[in-house]
């Protein structure tokens, strides 16, 4: 019995080629964006669980609660966790420190260093973390501090095709470099890691990059810390041990003051955890994930919606067949399987389809998710595979299947159908769900794109166009003072004009700490006499800055050479430190709390110097260092200090200032390599997200109205067949074919606008809660919601009209000759 069935529901898909092909396509297609997204989003999910041992790996958080909103929470820790861990907590089994910084690396033969990020790890990390060695003893690695781990393409980078086990590779660590010997190399870390690197060195080296008072700090964070737990140990068990080792390691006062807690997060939730801040790795909101979740299963939605409304809509004729069967003895539940096995089978041809689809598109979604995903056939592709074939099956012929397998034979074959009206009820809700999700995703794609467009667009009160950054690789040394930092940039800027002198493509150069739409910022608080909180960020700056930016003031003057005492004791600050700490006559005045001498000289604009993800933050500037950390009492720096140096070309001959800044930084810095950023570039960077989420939701509601299209071909090609005569007899009475298509248009048209009236407010509620995340949002007018709606309705109208233009031609004698 169950090879007759899928053999009539074979005969019967051969039989309907249009409507089998619109529900094989649309459904392979609403397949094929379930596997791309259920692939991106497996590897999203399973972030760091490809460690053996990750049930057990933690990451050590710390919490400074002085009370009064006055908290310092941070998933980098001090350098003093460690021991404390291995020495008082007895479940630990192994601890290891993961501390990134970059400087220059070179071979031996080569004269000019690579800027290299690297991460400093204990031999310990070797233990913990599962990644794969493919040269060296993990167990006798990092017993020397000279001792440097590289991964197989950074290997290829420095020594080419040759063998670098036991080879010497040169690591700046200061202001020299020092020979370090390859005694491993390591395969590249998956995608889905939170820990990623591409040179390993010893931890015993960072006492040449930290001071000794850095490694006995409690309040000092540098490096995030990775704990091993024993098999048998429970995290309940470790949590009352670190708060009365704490307690212990501080002394009592110290502690009730600071409430200083220490903490364990699992590794598995470190990338989809925002209510912890950001470490190394960036951590990501899991609403986006869901937001694709949705789109594809939107996406799958409405293909099968097509699924039921034309076979719904085909039941009359599939009547007279029901009809007989149950007259010769076929009872309900057989009829029923007759369907599920339609169904079936068709999903099961959608699904090899869909497969094709996915691993044609999948080089071009990788392009567009920035991920390395691979088609594979292991449990979850299998388990994926069954899941939608089940589901599709279930979905899309459930409703035909128990609907049609109602119908009475005696009413049937006297040729009257039952329940037209829930028949028909059920398929126009059926039309109005498909284009009001399309609406939906129509409308979400062009506010993203609206949001994009205008955090694209907008002023961020700087020179961003045609402003090179430089990178100095120079970085702050145990030991050095910012200042030295700072003077050092300044000479190499100097020396950099000198070179460039009579170039007219470039326009301003100008050396600072920190750039515009680079995080990390160096953020301080301070107390003033009555021990009022304040907040804010500090960079250090030349005299030029200002001007080289083209940032505007809005009270006083900007830094000047020519003024010497500037460069001891000038601050400026910008319009949101004003508000934020109510000084009412900045200009000639000092910053709250107990600073060095210096004075405020102006007020900048508040120029967008982080993304536009958060609002202005009180800001203040100097070219002495001195001046602005001498009265703090916190600072919290995300990546270290490392001058840069801003040159501003002239609209023109890109390529060709590029060249002449090239051979002027050859002559200044000739043993440092030239790196360089775009800041129009960067600035781009911080909305990669977004612009991603905009890319593969304009796909999703491209491919979901003309799902929904192909759909509404098939159903009013259907329409107009069962209203033929009808048709006909309005011609014979005297109906134009403009009527007949306004006609046959008319229902569809008010579908769409049921549809409207329900994804509009939807689709409000949406977008309002996605443009929460940014500080500085477009605004949500009625226009783009309207614009969907037309969108829509325009396609709708498309679809339709073929068939209703068809019924308006058709000759009234041929329709009628029947009767």
């Amino acid at each position: 019995m169950l090879k007759n069935y899928f053999k009539i529901a074979y005969r019967n898909l051969i039989n309907s080629k249009l409507y089998s092909a619109i529900n094989i396509i649309g459904l392979a297609v609403g397949i094929s964006s379930c596997v791309l997204i259920g692939l991106y989003l497996n590897n999203e999910w399973t972030y760091d669980q490809f460690h053996e041992q990750s049930d057990r790996i933690y990451r050590a958080w710390v919490l400074e609660d002085y009370g009064e909103n006055d908290r310092y929470f941070n998933t980098v820790t001090p350098l003093a966790v460690k021991p404390m861990l291995e020495q008082n907590i007895p479940e630990v089994a192994s601890v290891t420190r993961y501390y990134q910084f970059a400087d220059l690396i070179k071979a031996v033969d080569q004269e000019t260093g690579y800027s290299q990020t690297m991460h400093m790890v204990d031999p310990s990390f070797f233990a913990i973390f599962d990644f794969t060695l493919t040269g060296g003893n993990p167990e006798s690695l990092f017993k020397q501090p000279e001792e440097v781990v590289l991964t197989r393409s950074a290997a290829n980078r420095y020594f080419g095709n040759s063998d670098p086990m036991g080879q010497t590779l040169m690591v700046r660590m200061g202001p020299q470099y020092e020979p370090f010997t390859v005694t491993g190399i390591i395969e590249e870390p998956p995608a889905n890691s939170s820990v990623q690197f591409e040179v390993l060195i010893p931890f015993a080296n960072s006492t040449k990059l930290f001071s000794e008072r850095a490694h006995t700090s409690w309040y000092n964070v540098f490096a995030e810390t990775y704990v091993l737990l024993d098999n048998e140990a429970k995290i309940s068990q470790v949590k009352p041990k670190l708060a009365s080792t704490m307690k212990q390691v501080l002394g009592e006062e110290e502690y009730s003051r600071s409430n200083y807690t220490v903490g364990l997060q699992p590794i598995t939730d470190i990338h989809l955890n925002p209510e912890f801040p950001a470490g190394i790795a960036p951590v990501r909101d899991p609403a986006h994930l869901y937001i694709l979740a949705a789109v594809a299963l939107l996406i799958l939605l409405i293909a099968c919606v097509n699924f039921m409304t034309l076979a719904i809509s085909r039941s009359a004729s599939r009547a007279r067949e029901i009809g007989i069967r149950k007259t010769v003895g076929a009872i309900r539940r057989h009829i029923a399987y007759q369907f599920l096995g339609e169904a079936l089978l068709l999903t099961t041809g959608s699904l090899g389809l869909g497969i094709l689809l996915s691993e044609q598109f999948l080089p071009l979604f990788n392009n567009i998710s920035g991920t390395e995903l691979e088609l594979q056939i292991n449990s979850f592709s299998l388990l994926l595979f069954a899941g939608l074939t089940l589901f599709i099956s279930l979905i899309a012929g459930s409703y035909p299947a128990f609907y049609l397998s109602r119908f009475k034979p005696a009413e049937v074959l006297r040729g009257r159908l039952a329940m037209k009206g829930d028949r028909s009820r059920f398929r126009q809700g059926m039309v109005v769900f498909q284009f009001a999700l399309s609406i939906f995703l129509i409308a979400g794609t062009l506010i993203v794109n609206r949001q994009l467009d205008f955090v694209r667009s907008k002023d961020l009160g700087y020179q961003k166009e045609h402003t090179v950054i430089l990178q100095a690789d120079a970085t702050l040394m145990p030991g050095m003072r910012l200042q030295t930092l700072l003077d050092e940039i300044i000479r190499k800027k100097d020396l950099l004009i000198d070179e460039l002198s009579g170039e007219p493509s470039i326009r301003k150069v100008s050396a600072s700490i920190f750039t515009p739409a680079q995080n990390g910022w160096i953020n301080v608080d301070f107390r003033d006499q009555d021990d009022r909180k304040y907040t804010m960020n500090i960079n250090f700056v030349d005299a030029d800055y200002l001007k080289t930016m083209d940032i505007g003031l809005v009270l006083g003057r900007s830094f000047s050479a020519e003024n010497p005492s500037d460069a001891r004791r000038a601050v400026v600050v910008n319009q949101a430190l004003v508000d934020a700490f109510e000084l009412e006559n900045p200009v000639g005045g000092r910053l709250p709390g107990n600073f060095d001498d210096h004075v405020i000289i102006g007020v900048s604009e508040n120029f967008n110097y982080e993304s536009l993800h958060t609002r202005v933050e009180p800001l203040a500037l100097s070219i002495n260092p001195r001046i602005l950390t001498s009265g703090i009492n916190n600072i919290g720096i995300q990546s270290s200090p490392a001058p840069r140096i801003t040159a501003v070309i002239a609209p023109g001959d890109l390529p060709k200032a590029m060249d002449q800044l090239e051979s002027a930084w050859k002559e200044v810095a000739p043993q440092q390599p030239f790196n360089y950023t775009f800041l129009d570039q960067v600035v781009d960077s911080q909305y990669r997200r977004e612009e991603r989420l905009s890319t593969i939701a304009s796909i999703g509601s491209t491919l979901a109205i003309i799902i929904a299209c192909m759909g509404l071909f098939g159903l009013a090609s259907l329409i107009v067949v069962q209203r033929t005569k009808e048709i006909g007899i309005r011609k014979v009475l005297g109906a134009g074919a403009g009527h007949i298509i306004l006609l046959v248009n008319r229902e569809f048209t008010w579908l769409v606008v049921i549809a409207f009236v329900i994804a509009a407010p939807a689709a409000w509620y949406g977008a309002v809660n996605w443009l929460e995340d940014f500080a500085y949002k477009t605004d949500i007018g009625a226009g783009v919601f309207l614009i969907a709606g037309l969108l829509t309705l325009l396609v709708a109208w498309l679809s339709v009209s073929y068939q209703s233009v068809r019924a308006a031609m058709m000759d009234p004698v041929k329709s009628l000759r029947s009767e």
